[in-house]
């Protein structure tokens, strides 16, 4: 039988719709468990993103419990893994004379720091945090936030929740042997996407319209009580209200750092105070809290429209911005 030009298309536009969903469907979700990416390794591309990238040749350090091996500090990294130094994701700049650090990588920095890692376009990717606390989520989450803002499709990166610790701790095997790239990688960074990125002057016009600000610092930070050295003032930014990083992750009883499920998240968020996030502007010190905030708001629960100002408290002082202190 003689197929018409309208037939071919039809055809054409199904093969094309059922290989986009097979494509769409390797990664389960946002998030994936230790069980789930050892029988998927194959599949996807792990890329263990850590600020110590000293211990991917440690082994790890575990004690024993009850006759039990209990992990106290991930050594080693899930077979087969790339490797980010979370201090390659930023870069320092100039502002008014002065080296400022830990701000936001042009799309060129960043996808020579992915080339580095020998990271290649079409293949899902898994963040493997360490996992040995909250702070190794947020990276992940950082990276993640990244990776999407220079144009990796949201459907092809996920984070292992637990990380490499709830993987030692499920009884999978890691790797100490130094990880020496021989080649480069072929990703390639689009611009960054205007829907996913504040910058100051945006962040300013939120103020005047007293449009949604929040802040993802611990709840001591935004109060004024508590700052990290790299911030040189205590406060916060004017109108801005708090999404306490004290309330988006809890740990394991093996030891190791996790997300909440959905439903946990809508009912911690919907606490007096705190508030369920939707469009706004999320900030931090550095964009690693807030990165980690925009992860459980925009991949998990599934609410669009939340921009991240990496910048941050760090370039708005810089800048010699005001902020509201205690």
């Amino acid at each position: 039988m003689t197929r018409n030009p309208l037939q071919f298309l039809l055809a054409g536009l199904l093969a094309l719709s059922a290989g986009a969903a097979a494509r769409a469907s390797v990664l389960p979700g946002p998030l994936v468990d230790v069980q789930w990416l050892h029988a998927h390794a194959s599949q996807v591309q792990i890329v263990d993103i850590r600020d110590d990238v000293g211990s991917l040749t440690d082994d790890p350090k575990t004690r024993s419990v009850g006759g039990h091996k209990v992990i106290e500090q991930v050594g080693g990294y899930i077979p087969d893994a790339l490797s980010v130094n979370f201090w390659a994701l930023r870069e320092k700049r100039e502002i008014d004379g002065r080296k400022v650090d830990f701000l936001l990588p042009t799309a060129e920095e960043f996808q020579e720091v992915m080339r580095a890692s020998v990271l290649q376009p079409g293949k899902p990717i898994v963040l493997a945090p360490t996992g040995d606390d909250a702070t190794s989520l947020q990276e992940a989450a950082f990276l993640a936030w990244e990776l999407q803002l220079f144009g990796e499709p949201a459907a092809d990166v996920a984070i292992l929740d637990g990380g490499t610790h709830a993987w030692l701790a499920a009884g999978y095997p890691v790797d100490t042997d130094a990880i020496a790239p021989m080649e480069s990688g072929r990703w390639t960074a689009s611009p960054a996407r205007a829907d996913m990125l504040a910058h100051v002057a945006q962040v300013q016009a939120a103020q005047r319209r007293h449009e949604a600000l929040w802040d993802a610092r611990p709840l001591a930070q935004f109060a004024g009580l508590e700052r990290t050295p790299v911030i040189p003032a205590d406060g916060r930014l004017q109108g801005s209200r708090p999404l306490p990083a004290e309330l988006l992750y809890r740990v394991a009883a093996d030891g190791s750092w996790h997300f909440l499920q959905p439903a946990q998240y809508r009912k911690v968020l919907a606490l007096d105070g705190v508030g369920l996030p939707g469009k706004g502007i999320v900030y931090c010190n550095t964009g690693q809290y807030a990165a980690g905030a925009w992860f459980v708001v925009d991949r998990i629960l599934g609410r669009r429209g939340l921009r991240e100002y990496p910048g941050g408290m760090n370039e708005w002082l810089a800048l010699g911005l005001p902020i509201k202190a205690l």
